[in-house]
């Protein structure tokens, strides 16, 4: 298996060095961008046995914990509290340790247990989701961002809002934006703010609301969200209807801004405008994530195994519809016992060896059609006019 593994990333450098297009070497390997960058970055610093993994045997570290450390885990704790807006955890604390000039802060687990010591634990409710054991094959989506409103809320005087969340699921890089509407040009400005920052992605994964599709009265009259993101290539993805743990990261990052910002009182929509400015500035510059090998957003974002494309500082968003582009859009449904398809208010048959499977809708934007997925087998085709 290692052996494999190993020639496998010896190909991928080959055929980059035959000039083979990127695209098509992890296409015909089945990897991803981001592997295929960190592997052609070892090649390049490396010796000659650049293709071999790196030793993960950990370091050998002392199990007491000096009682000054101690003390230094619950005055550090106590500090984070007391910050709006950063997180406290043990993970939390680690990293500041180590930037406040500690070569070796106790590990993660220990500095857990100093705080359960100190009684300096917070019991959190610990409902996930439970798996139905139907597969669900759509969750690896690389160079992916999901977005999610929040809303309506209503501030004490009755002034309703809504806030507009994005992240990138590779570094978890955000945005959070308080606006008063939820409208696709809304909702594309804040796109174009974010792909500003953290790039165009290849996808763009978001629940199945009005505002991201378009119509439910013309269905195939695409939106300007969805004609946005292939105006600049990215696929769109709905995810399949009441599953919104599908977008989790973004669900994650959700319930922290809601129990950071929206759950104060504020005087007026300018105030929770600065508050949710301030919360995405220190998420994305001190929030560590195992996920991203401790690494804040900002600290993953720099080190990307993949080059960026950013949309222009300049570039506005029109007021008028944009041309439908060449491209896809995908689509993901449970099927039931009615065997159907749902799509904003359209059904489609499907055949029976489908019922209570996933499966993924694909629409072609220039053959006019959808073409349904069970796995890498297409079951079914139909006419998809688009206007």
């Amino acid at each position: 298996m290692l052996k494999e593994k190993e020639s496998l990333r010896q190909k991928a450098v080959e055929l980059y060095e035959k000039q083979v297009p990127v695209t098509t070497i992890v296409r015909q390997l089945g990897k991803s961008k981001s592997w295929f960058y960190k592997w052609l970055k070892r090649y390049r610093t490396r010796d000659n046995e650049w293709y071999k993994e790196d030793s993960k045997r950990p370091k050998k570290r002392n199990n007491k914990t000096s009682r000054e450390i101690e003390l230094l885990v619950v005055e550090t704790r106590k500090r984070l509290e007391g910050q709006p807006y950063h997180q406290y955890g043990p993970q939390a604390i680690f990293y500041e340790l180590k930037a406040q000039g500690i070569d070796e802060p106790p590990p993660v687990w220990a500095i857990a247990r100093i705080l359960k010591r100190y009684d300096m634990v917070k019991n959190k409710s610990n409902r996930t989701y439970q798996p139905k054991g139907r597969t669900y094959l759509y969750s690896d989506f690389i160079l992916c961002h999901q977005m999610d409103y929040i809303g309506p809320r209503y501030l004490k005087g009755g002034q309703g809002y809504y806030a507009h969340t994005i992240i990138c699921q590779d570094s978890h890089f955000a945005q959070a934006i308080i606006q008063d509407n939820c409208t696709s040009h809304s909702t594309c400005e804040n796109l174009i703010r974010f792909w500003k920052k953290a790039g165009i992605p290849d996808f763009l994964q978001m629940d199945n609301s009005i505002s991201f599709w378009g119509s439910l009265r013309k269905p195939t009259a695409l939106g300007k969200v969805i004609r946005l993101c292939l105006l600049y290539r990215v696929i769109p993805i709905f995810i399949p209807v009441r599953e919104p743990w599908r977008n989790g990261i973004i669900e994650h990052f959700n319930r922290t801004f809601q129990s950071a910002v929206l759950s104060r009182n504020y005087t007026n929509i300018n105030e929770l405008k600065q508050s949710a400015k301030e919360f995405c500035e220190i998420h994305n510059r001190t929030h560590h994530y195992s996920s991203q090998e401790g690494m804040t957003p900002n600290q993953r974002m720099a080190l990307l195994d993949y080059p960026l494309k950013k949309v222009s500082n300049e570039y506005k968003i029109p007021n008028y519809n944009f041309e439908l582009e060449e491209g896809e859009i995908y689509v993901i449904r449970l099927i039931r016992s009615d065997l159907k398809f749902h799509l904003f208010g359209l059904s489609f048959k499907l055949p029976d060896e489908v019922q209570y499977e996933y499966v993924l809708g694909v629409i072609l934007t220039v053959e006019h059609k959808l073409k349904i997925f069970k796995e890498q087998k297409c079951i079914a085709e139909f006419p998809f006019k688009l206007f």
